[in-house]
């Protein structure tokens, strides 16, 4: 079995591929102890670790959807901002200190501060929007009807928050294929070291099976690469070096 070599030369992908076809092959054999075994074991915990490595990023969505939260944040504190500070005007006194109230804390840094870092701008908010959740903003919230407003803001900044801080973490934490790529394909080896030698001690149809069955795995991936190859190069010379 020249699985050895094979294992080298195939793309992330295709060794993705192969684990999961693999490990799907000895699920399916039925025998107890190809699935049992350490090395198995240890080819299924790097294969789950590998798998979640090669998925494709969802980068640009999540910075479609920072833009967007950034944007409507901005959008409600200005309009909130606006709207109390055209109460400011009310002919009704009482409604007048309402404003006066609620506009010394959403006036607290002007109403626009887009020119300072991210960073800083969100501190901003999150510094008007604790002082709005106070007690005593609670009834002039409610009589310039503006609590659900406010509610919502709060919400937002979260969730700005929430998306900013995870599109982080996810960078941090992500592991690139490539530094995972040689324990797969040493746990692959190991563990097809293992069938062989088992093969050969058991001497049943059930492990012969098994490793003819495994064999075409690699087959099968092997025909995938030539066919990429040949597709790439349209030379059949450079087809053949790739056996």
């Amino acid at each position: 079995m020249n699985y050895k070599s094979k294992t080298n030369r195939i793309n992330n992908e295709s060794g993705a591929i192969l684990a999961l076809r693999i490990i799907d092959t000895v699920t399916k054999s039925g025998i107890s102890d190809a699935q049992t075994s350490k090395s198995f074991t240890q080819l299924v915990d790097v294969n789950s670790r590998y798998q979640v490595a090669i998925e494709p990023g969802n980068n640009e969505q999540v910075k479609i959807a920072i833009k967007e939260m950034f944007n409507t944040r901005a959008t409600l504190f200005s309009g909130m901002h606006s709207y109390i500070e055209g109460m400011l005007n009310s002919p009704d006194a009482e409604m007048k200190e309402v404003a006066k109230l609620l506009f010394d804390q959403i006036n607290k840094y002007g109403k626009n501060f887009s020119n300072l870092k991210i960073a800083d701008q969100s501190l901003r908010y999150i510094r008007i929007i604790e002082g709005l959740k106070k007690p005593e903003y609670e009834i002039p919230l409610m009589r310039a009807g503006l609590t659900e407003k406010a509610a919502l803001l709060d919400q937002v900044q979260l969730g700005y928050e929430d998306l900013y801080m995870g599109r982080g973490n996810t960078s941090a934490t992500k592991v690139a294929p490539s530094s995972l790529r040689k324990e797969l394909n040493n746990s692959i080896k190991l563990y097809i070291d293992e069938v062989n030698w088992m093969t050969n001690r058991m001497d049943t149809e059930e492990w012969h099976t098994l490793r003819y069955s495994l064999q075409k795995r690699f087959d099968e991936v092997s025909v995938s690469t030539k066919k990429q190859t040949t597709n790439s190069t349209a030379t059949p010379t450079t087809t053949a070096t790739t056996k």
